[in-house]
Parts: structure tokens; sequence; C-alpha cells
């Protein structure tokens, strides 16, 4: 895992392209390289720093060249030694970085990535056409962000790695995003001008003009196939999948929470290996949010070497100034804090680990679904009067639920109801929480939670169009981000082997009653069930929850006051005491305030 960085047609000297290479070493620090190469006219800048995961040997730092590219890459390609056999190479390392190189020689740009299995950002610049080439993969698992400003192009896998003057504005539809969904979706970024390179896209730069290209999406049609056999096959995958991502010539640990993915990953992973895995979990003092004890019983049965560690408000406090720091920009999963002291907790003892993630998107397991489509059944059959009355008592109303269903009542369908459910913030909250001149000049409506640019939805699967909405946005928005960002803090390399886009294309293939037959997520858990007593993992899904409903009540109240004081005028601060007020009486706002606590 690493960092990579660039900037072409740049006024900033080599001494200052150091200086914000150095600005990502958290991502690597085995190697820090930045090379200049003199183009025709122009200067073109790539940085990279390294962790050396695959050929720890110096010959394999980056940017590395052949007599036609060079790429600055971050990721792993985990095929990349059966890949070697289709190239006629004289090889000096055994790095997945000189097989790429070989690779986009022989086969080019799409060619070569067709066939790689891994997690990938590269920047990869043709000499002979004068080209620059940045690829994101298929799922979204390692960022990259660009920007084109004045005639200068720049690319970093953060946004600390962008010179100021290329950050100049905070983007005033991203922080409306963010207060929403809780991240700024898709392409967008917390600042203007500078964009995400989405899942799956190619971007193409010639020194003046940008083409990106979806170059990969999810399958559309639907196999014909038997449980049995899609548990087979999906089983097969899996293992196929973690003995790829054991490849590395440092030591891989696993994510344990006790949970179905997780537990499915640590116990396949402790099959797939020799000798006596690491498996890490990390706790809390609120034995209600507690899940190390079920992880713990899980790591006994597989027989892997367990490490736990319990944390509480004071370590959450010192923590998130650093997570202001390391995200960049404003984060509203508030799990990112555990998932940084589980990775901080992690790297003492391995350089790698699996992670569970992705599961819940595959095979439908959030709980979001099924309540999307059982109050949806309710409403469809009310007179559009009483549709009209409930979008109306909306705002009245003291259920919260109640709230989240009404708006989607006067555009009934199934996915702009889960677009609402999904959201921290309903959508009369945020014309109050917003100053509303502020709210409609730079959104002018809400109808963006409908989702209407999702290309794939099918018009007779609304559990798949759900999945979907999560696979495209919330999945490569916060939970990778938050995996990435809160590992790489610490230099530890997160593989996530359920989002395999094997496994993903065949996940997507399936029919949605096949994947429910028994339940949610029922193929991950029969496949589990034979690795896993039952009686160890059927319990009630908790998550990887953090106690801010108390905390903001107790130990963070204060805290939370204060910034609400000090919000700027695009903000209705009455509105957000009120809140405060009555979560101080039992009211839960929690995910509303930590989006404040979040904003800088």
């Amino acid at each position: 895992m690493c960092s990579i960085m660039g900037y072409y047609n740049t006024e900033q000297s080599f001494e200052e392209i150091k200086w914000l290479n150095r600005t990502l070493s958290h991502r690597g620090v085995d190697n820090r390289s930045v090379k200049e190469y003199n183009l025709t006219e122009k200067k073109l800048f790539l940085g990279h720093n390294r962790l050396a995961i695959q050929d720890l040997d110096a010959q394999a730092n980056q940017p590395m060249e052949s007599e036609r590219f060079a790429i600055v890459f971050n990721g792993e390609i985990y095929n990349h030694l059966e890949l070697r056999e289709q190239c006629d190479s004289s090889w000096l390392t055994h790095s997945d970085t000189e097989t790429l190189l070989a690779l986009f020689n022989r086969f080019g740009i799409e060619g070569t990535i067709s066939k790689l299995i891994g997690m990938f950002a590269i920047a990869l610049f043709d000499k002979y056409e004068q080209k620059l080439y940045l690829i994101r993969d298929r799922v979204g698992i390692k960022p990259l962000y660009w920007t084109y400003q004045q005639g200068e192009f720049a690319f970093a896998s953060e946004l600390k790695g962008f010179a100021p003057h290329l950050k100049t504005k905070e983007s005033d539809k991203a922080l409306i995003q963010f207060m929403s969904f809780g991240y700024a979706p898709s392409n967008n970024s917390h600042y203007e001008d500078i964009y995400k390179l989405e899942a799956g896209h190619l971007l193409i730069f010639d020194g003046e003009t940008i083409n990106k290209k979806r170059y990969w999406s999810l399958p559309n049609n639907k196999i014909d196939i038997s449980y049995e056999e899609a548990l087979e096959e999906t089983e097969r995958l899996i293992r196929s999948s973690i003995n790829y991502r054991l490849l590395s010539d440092v030591e891989v640990g696993s994510f344990l929470s006790g949970g179905i993915d997780s537990s499915l990953v640590s116990s396949i992973m402790q099959q797939s290996t020799t000798g006596q895995i690491k498996t890490f979990t990390i706790g809390f003092e609120d034995k209600n949010y507690n899940e190390a004890g079920f992880a713990k019983e899980v790591a006994e049965h597989i027989g892997s070497d367990h490490y736990q560690y319990i944390f509480g408000v004071d370590d959450v406090i010192a923590l998130m100034e650093d997570m202001d720091r390391y995200y960049d920009e404003p984060f509203g999963d508030a799990s990112a804090l555990p998932t940084m002291l589980l990775s901080k907790f992690t790297k003492e003892k391995v350089t790698v680990a699996l992670s569970g993630d992705g599961g819940d998107e595959l095979f439908l397991g959030y709980d979001r679904y099924f309540f999307t489509d059982k109050y949806y059944e309710i409403f469809k059959k009310m007179p559009q009067f009483s549709r009209d009355i409930l979008s109306s008592l909306g705002k009245l109303s003291r259920q919260d639920k109640l709230e989240k269903i009404a708006y989607p009542m006067k555009h009934p369908t199934k996915e702009n109801l889960y677009a609402v459910i999904a959201s921290y913030l309903k959508p009369w909250q945020m014309e109050s929480m917003f100053d509303r001149e502020f709210l409609y000049h730079h959104f002018g409506s809400l109808d963006y939670l409908s989702f209407q640019e999702i290309e794939s939805f099918n018009q007779k699967d609304t559990f798949d169009n759900f999945s979907k909405i999560d696979f495209y946005r919330y999945l490569p928005d916060d939970i990778l981000t938050k995996v990435d960002r809160a590992s790489m803090k610490y230099s530890l390399e997160a593989r996530v082997p359920l989002l395999d886009h094997r496994i993903v294309e065949f996940a997507y293939s399936l029919p949605t009653d096949i994947k429910l037959k028994y339940g949610a997520k029922s193929i991950l858990k029969d496949i589990l069930y034979k690795q896993v007593p039952k009686e160890l993992i059927d319990r009630p899904k908790m998550g990887f929850r953090v106690p801010l409903q108390e905390w903001f009540r107790g130990e963070m109240r204060d805290i939370l006051q204060d910034k609400i004081a000090s919000l700027d005028e695009r903000f209705n601060k009455s509105y957000l005491q009120k809140l405060f007020d009555a979560h101080q009486k039992g009211k839960n706002y929690e995910n509303i305030f930590w989006n404040i606590m979040r904003l800088n």
C-alpha cells in the first residue's frame, strides 16, 4: 500500500513537490521518491510513498519506468505472478508494479485492466503519446483525486497532496451533501474543482483535454441457478479471493468483530494458512456496544492467536483531531474512530490485515432494505389524500421513522423512500438547519435524493436497486474511505476479500429470491455455519457502533455546544440549539451532531 501524486504544467518547484509528497508519507514509510520528467514543452512530476508488501528490495521502489511508460501505483495486484506468464520479459524484481508495466506494454490500457484481480489507483504516463492515464479499481477500494485548474493538472491519493492554491474554496454543495449523507458522494470533494475519480473509471489527460470513461460496471442480467449452486460457487470464489490476498512478503492478520463477514473471512483464512493467524478486535467500555466477547469466542473456535483492545470516550476525544487531519474533509461515519484504534492496535503485530467489508451490500444484509420494502407496501395501499396528510405530519411528528417516511409520499417510489431512510438528515430538517436562501441558492431542490443518476436500476427488483445505491455511493464514499484512511494513518494495509470483482459480479448476477431464500445474507451465513457453530453467530446485529448518544449527554456535551455556537451564517443555530435541548431530554440526534462536530 502506498500513496501516489503528480503535477503537470505546474509552477511548483521540485522542492515544493517533494514537500507535498511528504504530506502523504503516512501511507508508505519504507521509501519516498519524486521524479521530474521534462516533456517537449512542459514538466511532469510523479511522486510516491511506498509501504513495502511484495518484494521488499529497493529495486521495486517507485516511480518505476519501462522504455515507454512511467508508473506510480497504490494497491496490490494479487494475480500478478500468474499474469507474468503472459509477458515475454526479463524480470528485475518480483513486484506487481513491474508486472503492470509489462502488461500495459503488451495488452494496452483496458486490455490490462480487464486481467487484474486486486485493488489499485494507478497513474501511468505514456512517453510515446505524451498522455497521462489515471485508473481507479472497479469497486473504489483505493482513493484517487484529481484537478485541472488554469492549465495545471494534479492528482493525489488524498486531498493533502494538493498545493494550497488548488484548495481555495470549499464546496457549499458538498457541505449540504455531507450533512445529509455523512460524505460528499460520487465525484465530489470538499473543495470546488477537486474531484474523486469514480470507481471503475479511467481518466485520460493529453496535456489539454480530459476524457473520462467507465471501464467496468455491475452486471444487469440475472442467471438461472439453484440456491445450492449459488452457495457452492460463492464459497469457491471467497476461498479463491482469500488465498490471493495472502500473497505478501510480510505477515497478514485479520480483523474479527464476531459478526458474519469478519468471522467468515477469518475462519477461511485460518483454514488456508499453515500456521496460526493473528486476529484483532476492539471493544467499548460500555457493554451495550461491546462485541469483543463474541469475537473472542469465534477466535477460540477457529484457533487464531487473538488480540483485543477495549477503549472509552477519552480515547475518542484524543483521536478527533487526528481524524480531521487524516480524513482531509468532513467525514460523518463515527465508526471511523474505533477503526482507527483497531488499525493502530493491529499495526503493532502485522503490516497487512483482511477485513470483512462488502457482505451487506452484495448479499442484502442491511435492515433498512427490509424496512423500506415493508413500509412502502403499506403506504402504497393508502389513498392519495392520506399520503398528503402524512407528508405534512412529517414535520410535526415526534417519531423519527414516520418523519423519514413522510417526504417520499409525494414522490412514491421505493428508491425515493430508501434514499431518505438511508440519510442522516430528513429533507425538512435540512430546510430548518440551513439558511433557506443559502440552501436553495446552492442546491435548488432536494430531488437528488431520488438517485436518478444510477443507471443500472432494475425496474422489477427494488432490493437490487437499494443494494446498487449503496454499492455505488455508500460503499466507496463511506465504508471503503473509512477503512483506507484509518488503516493508512498507521501504514497498515487493509485488504477486502469479499469485494474481489469476481465475487461482486457473481453476487449481482444472483436473483434476489436466491439471495434471500432463508433471510438476509443467507448465503454467507450458510457458508459460515460450515466453519463456525451457528450459536456463536446467530444473534441480533450490533454493528460497529459508537455510544455517541450517551456521550453527547455526558462527556462530550460541552464540546458539542461550543461547536454549535461556532458555526457560521450558513447554519440556523437556533434550530440546532433546539435539537440539542431535545437530545438532552431523550431524543436522539447523534448522527446530526456528529456531522456538526466534523465540520472545520
